[in-house]
């Protein structure tokens, strides 16, 4: 045999047995390399009988997928994928609670109750979550029916009023849950370019309660504090602070 066909004759691809063979011995990184050497060894590197193996041992609720349609090593891809993006850890929000100014505002049809306090100086919820208390100093009492026709505004700021959102704003007649607590309510916009002309929500709701405390006439009541915060509508509980300043910071720095 000349020169010339001992080049060509190495330049062959090696045997397809040998190929799955060795294929055997390979983990799914390796595997996933070889099958992008040609057509030939992605034909043989991507077999289901080699990826059925890991696909039972690293995601066991994928080997009753016998039927399934999608190859092996794409599901095994797929569901890898997935994996790693489960343990990322979610972005931290570019804005802090040390930073933001709270104004809130109660109106009713004879007077009004405001607040503007830094977000440091409230009382926080101490499971982490974006829902915060401060003390009302008021003396004055309300009645009752004074109460049911309250207002409330809520604006969240940047310190030195550098931005702001509004996050709720005359929401109607308030409605008093009990005698003890006054709870308003608005659905949030979903954060994006639609949210200046629609009123698609994002999932989030303000959550604002005014606590009264009862005089001894019964009638009338002193505004003692107020609450405030930002719920989930999927299930009614209020987001973690991340969330909500992640939700927040689409309408402070746009």
């Amino acid at each position: 045999m000349s020169s010339n066909d001992d080049s060509i004759q190495n330049d062959l691809p090696p045997p397809w047995e040998i190929l799955d063979l060795v294929s055997h011995h390979m983990d799914p990184q390796t595997l996933a390399i070889a099958s992008c050497v040609s057509k030939s060894w992605s034909r043989c590197f991507s077999a289901n009988h080699l990826w059925d193996p890991f696909c039972t041992t690293a995601f066991p609720s994928l080997s009753s997928l016998t039927a399934a349609v999608v190859p092996r090593h794409r599901l095994y891809a797929l569901a890898h994928a997935e994996a790693l993006h489960r343990k990322r850890k979610p972005r931290k929000p570019c804005i802090s609670l040390h930073g933001l100014v709270f104004a809130l505002s109660v109106r009713l049809p004879t007077g009004e109750v405001n607040v503007i306090m830094p977000c440091s100086d409230m009382r926080w919820d101490p499971h982490g979550l974006f829902r915060f208390d401060v003390r009302v100093d008021e003396e004055r009492e309300w009645g009752l029916e004074e109460l049911k026709e309250a207002k409330v505004t809520w604006v969240v700021a940047e310190r030195e009023w550098k931005a702001v959102f509004t996050v709720a704003e005359d929401s109607g007649a308030g409605k008093l849950a009990s005698v003890v607590d006054g709870v308003f309510s608005k659905e949030l916009p979903l954060p994006g370019c639609c949210v200046s002309t629609s009123a698609v929500s994002g999932g989030h709701v303000a959550d604002i309660r005014v606590g009264l405390k009862e005089q001894d006439n019964k009638r009338m009541n002193k505004i003692e504090k107020i609450s405030v915060g930002i719920m989930s509508v999927f299930n009614w509980r209020h987001v973690s602070v991340d969330d909500a300043l992640i939700y927040l910071e689409h309408f402070l720095h746009g």
